[in-house]
């Protein structure tokens, strides 16, 4: 995402805090409790002022009326910045609660263990609520990950070379002795096997398991040529199969260190989105099907620049699939200029070989059929895909879209920044891989999946209330307008 700061609100940003160190800073009165008791001296000694005021005028007691008068209003004043002072502390503490209450409603709706920071305005009573709810929630987490623990040691354990591939070979899991055996870049968890093995003979062993229901043996060819004897055994209704070719590689003790270490998987790239519901205003935001999508480009300006990357994933609800993922390289046709190269690291030599618009597009659309397209400042992303679409002479209409950066303004307007950065400090995402394509796309798809139980909880549950609660943000949508998006 080429940077696009100046769309969004900018009011000076508090600096996030870790809730779990404000929490332990020993601190013996919150900062409610110690700034209403010195609110409610005030008010106090105001209105004691204000009462012995009126019972000296009621008592008729030979004092000038002036400074009786100049007592009273100085009371007044007094009492009235007190109430005042103890509105806004109660203001401020309900806001942090209201924002502790959202991240509960996150985490109950998802199983992400990561419990959103609270900003450096939180008091100390909420700071130790939200240390005591990170506690919980990592121990939860340690407790799911138990069996998977567990079952990472046993094949941790095994000496043949272990592989487990998607239907379309995308590797999800590997073990030492495969790295050794077919070359550690080869076969990283993410990548096509076939980038080891040659891809008919694995193709034809998965299908002959698959028929036969049964694990079958395999001659497997690496890309040298050279054959490796081995095991497929197709994973069913999971999708996939699992390799296995006998291997002596954890012999010496350096190497049996590295096989114990050397366990990589991510086996949920075998799930694969369910079919998409007819999209209408009233299709639930549990059940939406959507395309985070996000691009690089040489500039800002949508009437002249060029995209040079796209990426994109798939969500159903707040579930995202990233084996449905999409990351391309795009020829602009022009120089990228060295301050858009500074932003997304993407050079002239990068995108010297690579297809383009046209043909990545062709791609792309597969993934855009049936779905809502989601992004931060999207409208950008939208009209310089239009741009494009236009230089090649594609007929293609956006489909529907949802915003995030209008539909959080709407949501918190409190916030200090809108920007992609600190919405993912708000809700607690990783941030690495940002200000590329595909990096924008999971930071913002995870931001996405923790804000919808948020906005489904206030009443905000399908794609056309979603629409309108992002509508309600004007000032944003003005902005973008006028810079043409």
């Amino acid at each position: 995402m080429t940077d696009r700061a100046d769309i969004s609100p900018s009011p000076d940003a508090a600096a996030p805090a870790e809730a779990a160190r404000r929490a332990d800073e020993g601190r013996s009165r919150t900062r409610l409790g110690r700034g209403s008791d010195f609110s409610l001296l005030a008010l106090g000694l105001a209105l004691a002022t204000l009462a012995g005021v009126l019972a000296l005028a009621i008592a008729g007691i030979g004092v000038a009326p002036l400074p009786l008068l100049v007592v009273a209003v100085v009371a007044l004043i007094v009492a009235a910045f007190a109430l005042l002072h103890l509105r806004a502390l109660l203001h401020a503490h309900l806001n942090t609660l209201e924002r502790m209450r959202g991240a509960i409603v996150t985490l109950a709706a998802s199983d992400s263990a990561v419990l959103p920071l609270l900003s450096e305005e939180a008091d100390h009573e909420a700071a130790r609520l939200h240390a005591a709810l990170g506690e919980l929630t990592a121990r939860t987490a340690r407790e799911r990950a138990t069996p998977d623990l567990r079952l990472e040691a046993v094949l941790r354990s095994i000496t043949d070379a272990i592989l487990v591939i998607t239907d379309q070979g995308q590797v999800s899991l590997v073990n030492y002795p495969a790295k050794m055996l077919l070359g550690e870049e080869s076969v990283r968890v993410g990548t096509s096997v076939f980038a080891a093995l040659r891809r008919d003979p694995v193709v034809r062993a998965m299908e002959l398991s698959e028929r036969k229901g049964r694990i079958v043996a395999a001659e497997l060819l690496d890309v040298t040529g050279e054959i490796h004897t081995g095991w497929v055994s197709a994973l069913g209704e999971h999708g996939g199969a699992v390799l296995s070719i006998p291997s002596d590689i954890a012999g010496a003790d350096e190497q049996g260190a590295g096989h114990r270490a050397g366990l990589e998987h991510d086996l949920a790239l075998h799930d694969v989105p369910p079919p998409a519901p007819a999209l209408i205003p009233a299709t639930p935001l549990r059940d939406l099907p959507v395309l985070v999508l996000d691009t690089e480009t040489t500039g800002l300006d949508v009437a002249s620049d060029r995209i040079v990357s796209i990426g994109a994933v798939r969500l159903h609800g707040t579930r995202t699939y990233r084996s449905t993922s999409f990351d391309r390289l795009v020829n602009p046709g022009r120089p990228i200029p060295p301050r858009s190269t500074a932003v997304h690291g993407i050079t002239d030599a990068m995108v010297a070989e690579a297809e383009p618009f046209a043909a990545v597009f062709e791609e792309l659309l597969e993934l855009l059929e049936g779905t809502v397209i989601v992004g931060h400042n999207i409208p950008f992303d939208l009209a310089m895909l239009r741009r494009e679409c236009a230089l090649a002479g594609i007929d293609w209409q956006p489909p529907a879209h949802l915003d995030t950066l209008p539909i959080v303004v709407a949501h918190d307007p409190a916030l200090a920044s809108f920007d992609l950065e600190r919405l993912a400090e708000r809700f607690g995402v990783d941030v690495h891989g940002r200000h590329t394509a595909l990096g924008d796309c999971l930071v913002t798809a995870e931001i996405y999946a923790r804000l919808v139980p948020q906005l489904i909880e206030r009443g905000v549950a399908s794609l056309g209330q979603a629409q309108r609660h992002a509508a309600q943000a004007r000032a944003v949508i003005e902005r973008q307008k006028k810079a043409g998006w």
